[in-house]
C-alpha cells in the first residue's frame, strides 16, 4: 500500500525544494517527486538573485554556504538595439552556481525530514469529490504508482504538469499561452579573454537577435558567463522562430563569446505574465514556474520562486491545521501572493506588452531620449508603478516631446498600469467571487490590448 502524506511536492527544483524544507521543517509529513535522478537536477536559468532573497533564507533558518555563489553583482548593464546607449541600474546580487545550488535546497529538505522520491514521471493529478488527492506517477522502470496527500504543490515548472491537466472548472489549470511566455536558449561558456566589469550583468535589446525580448551576458567569473536570449512565444509560434538558431546566428560567433568553451547548454520556456487567476484549488497549489511566478520584464523567476513556495507553505500549514484544505481554505495563498508581489507582476505585465510592440528603431531613440531615467526604471521594477512629484512630471514631458510616438505608448502603459492595480488591490476575498472580478480584468486589459493592436484575452 503506497504511504499517504500531508503534502506532496511535484518538482525538486527552486519552488519545490524550498516548500519541502519549509513544511518538512514545521513537522509535516511531506514528499518530494522528482523525474530526475536527485543529484541530477539542474535549472537552465540566468542563475542571477537578488541579495534580499538570500537574506530571506537566511532568516528561514538556512544555512548558506559561500560556494553557492560564483560572482556578486552590483548592478544591471542595459543596452540599446544599436549600443549607442547604455543604463546602468543599480542593485546587489549573485551569480549562482545553479548546480550546487539546486543539490544544497533538495538536501536540505531532506535533512529536515521531507522524502525524496525522485526518477518518478508524474503523469496525471488524482481527483477525487472534487479534490486533488495526489498523483500517479511513473516510475524509471515503467510501472505506475500512485503518491498522495492531503495537499498536493505543482512546482513543475513552466510545463505546470499537475495544475494543467485538471479540468477547466479549476480556475488554477489556467494554460500558459504562447504570447505570454519567452522561449529561452542559453549557454554557460568559458572566453579566452578577461570580461570587463565582472561584477555586472549585461542586458541587450535587440529585435534582431531576440524578437519581443532580449539577449543576456551575465558573468560567472572574469573568464567565463552565463550567455542566452529569449524570443517572445507569440513570434515563435507565429514566425517558426527558434533562440537557438538565433544564438548560433547571432552570438556563436561573436566577439563576446571569444574563444568560446561549451560547459553547458540548454533551453526552456518562462513565464512572463501576470499571475495566475488562481494558484489554488481544492488540495493543490501552484508555486514557481508553475505558478507563473515570473518577473514579467526581464523572466527572473529565482526570487519569486523562493518567495511563492514561503508563502504557499504558510497557507497550506494553516489550512491542515483548520482541517479545510479546499480551495476557500487555501485561499489565503492568493491574497498573500498578490499583496507580496502579485500586483507588481500584474503592472509590469502591461509593461511587458507595450515594450514587445517597440521596434529597434524606436527602443533606440527612446533610450538615447533618456525617456525614463535609470532611477526611474528602477522604481518601476522594484514597485510596478511610476509616480512622479510635479517637476519630475515636467521634465519627463519635455523629453516625450521629442519621441511622440513612443510617447504615445509609454504614457498607455503607465495609464494602464495604474488601472491593472485597482482591479487588482479589490481581488476577491473568496473563490466565489472570482469569476465577476475576471470579466473586470480581462475588459481592462482588452482595452489596452485592442490600443497596442494585440489580439484579445478571453476568459
Amino acid at each position: 500500500m503506497s504511504k499517504a502524506y500531508d503534502v506532496l511536492i511535484v518538482g525538486a527544483g527552486t519552488a519545490g525544494s524550498y516548500a519541502a524544507y519549509l513544511m518538512a521543517k514545521q513537522g509535516l509529513n511531506v514528499a518530494l517527486v522528482e523525474r530526475k535522478k536527485a543529484e541530477e537536477v539542474f535549472k537552465v536559468t540566468g542563475d542571477a538573485i537578488g541579495k534580499h532573497h538570500i537574506e530571506e533564507l537566511i532568516r528561514s533558518g538556512l544555512s548558506i554556504r559561500n560556494d553557492l555563489f560564483m560572482v556578486k553583482y552590483e548592478g544591471a548593464e542595459l543596452y540599446s538595439p544599436d549600443l549607442s546607449v547604455k543604463y546602468f541600474v543599480a542593485g546587489e546580487g549573485y551569480g549562482l552556481d545553479i548546480g550546487k545550488w539546486a543539490q544544497w535546497l533538495i538536501n536540505a529538505a531532506n535533512n529536515n525530514g521531507a522524502d525524496i522520491i525522485d526518477k518518478h514521471t508524474v503523469s496525471a493529478p488524482i481527483i477525487e469529490g472534487g479534490f486533488v488527492k495526489g498523483v500517479k506517477a511513473n516510475r524509471s522502470d515503467g510501472t505506475q504508482v500512485e503518491l498522495r496527500a492531503k495537499v498536493t504543490v505543482d512546482a513543475s515548472g513552466a510545463t505546470g504538469v499537475v495544475r494543467t491537466k485538471l479540468p477547466s472548472q479549476y480556475r488554477i489549470s489556467e494554460p500558459l499561452l504562447p504570447e505570454d511566455a519567452s522561449y529561452a536558449y542559453r549557454e554557460i561558456i568559458e572566453v579566452d579573454y578577461s570580461i570587463p566589469n565582472p561584477q555586472n550583468i549585461r542586458i541587450y535589446l535587440d529585435n534582431n537577435i531576440s524578437p519581443g525580448g532580449y539577449w543576456w551576458f551575465f558573468p560567472k567569473s572574469d573568464r567565463a558567463a552565463n550567455v542566452g536570449l529569449g524570443i517572445w512565444g507569440k513570434l515563435v509560434k507565429e514566425r517558426g522562430l527558434n533562440p537557438r538558431i538565433n544564438y548560433e546566428k547571432y552570438l556563436a560567433s561573436s566577439p563576446y563569446v571569444k574563444g568560446r568553451k561549451l560547459l553547458h547548454a540548454g533551453g526552456g520556456i518562462v513565464p512572463t505574465r501576470r499571475p495566475l487567476a488562481s494558484m489554488v484549488g481544492p488540495g493543490i497549489v501552484a508555486v514557481g514556474d508553475a505558478a507563473v511566478a515570473v518577473n514579467p520584464i526581464h523572466g527572473g523567476g529565482i526570487g519569486p520562486a523562493l518567495l511563492s513556495s514561503a508563502l504557499a507553505s504558510r497557507a497550506i500549514v494553516e489550512a491542515l491545521e483548520k482541517g479545510d484544505v479546499s480551495e476557500a481554505g487555501l485561499w489565503r495563498y492568493n491574497l498573500d501572493y498578490l499583496n507580496a508581489y502579485g500586483i507588481k507582476q500584474a503592472q509590469l505585465d502591461v509593461f511587458r506588452l507595450m515594450l514587445q510592440t517597440l521596434t529597434n528603431d524606436q527602443l533606440n531613440r527612446g533610450l538615447r531620449a533618456r525617456i525614463l531615467t535609470e532611477d526611474e526604471v528602477l522604481k518601476i521594477s522594484i514597485s510596478g508603478n511610476l509616480n512622479l512629484s510635479g517637476g519630475r512630471k515636467m521634465l519627463m514631458a519635455l523629453r516625450l516631446l521629442k519621441v511622440p510616438d513612443i510617447a504615445r505608448k509609454l504614457s498607455l502603459a503607465l495609464s494602464y498600469m495604474n488601472e491593472i492595480k485597482r482591479i487588482y488591490i479589490n481581488y476577491p476575498r473568496n473563490p466565489n467571487e472570482l469569476n465577476n472580478w475576471l470579466v473586470t480584468l480581462v475588459a481592462k486589459y482588452n482595452e489596452y490590448r485592442l490600443k497596442l493592436k494585440l489580439p484579445l484575452m478571453t476568459l
